[in-house]
């Protein structure tokens, strides 16, 4: 059994080597949703897989998120170690950092550890307005 009496010293990676790329919407802004099925970490403890669903909502302002580019930044995460709450923040950070739309929301539906269902999700701006 994994001892977690140190949890809070673990240390915590995040990607810094991955390159998100945007296009302009040129007056075009549909609503985007997009999911990703394969999205693994690392519990910074136990250095055991976590894995997920990413889905991504978000409204763009004057750029669009490329996919490619995207789903290259969530592979990167594979072997990263961090908490599942830390890094849905991370990535939500990043992607309304890069596109600055509207409003983005995050969710990470991840697999059932220990017999718990987590789900987390990170909101990003004002979706008021849509």
């Amino acid at each position: 059994m994994t001892d977690y009496s140190k949890a809070s010293s673990a240390k915590t990676e995040i990607v810094e080597d991955c390159e998100l790329t945007t296009f302009p919407t040129k007056g075009h802004k549909p609503a985007v949703e997009w999911e990703y099925p394969e999205f693994q970490c690392m519990c910074p403890v136990s250095e055991r897989h976590d894995q997920g669903i990413v889905r991504i909502k978000y409204k763009p302002k004057d750029k669009i998120l490329e996919s490619k580019s995207v789903r290259d930044y969530l592979r990167a995460w594979r072997n990263k170690r961090n908490w599942q709450e830390y890094v849905t923040e991370e990535i939500a950070d990043k992607l309304y950092k890069t596109c600055e739309p509207e409003w983005l929301i995050l969710e990470i539906e991840w697999s059932p550890r220990g017999g718990i269902f987590a789900k987390t999700i990170s909101k990003k701006g004002d979706r008021d307005g849509d």
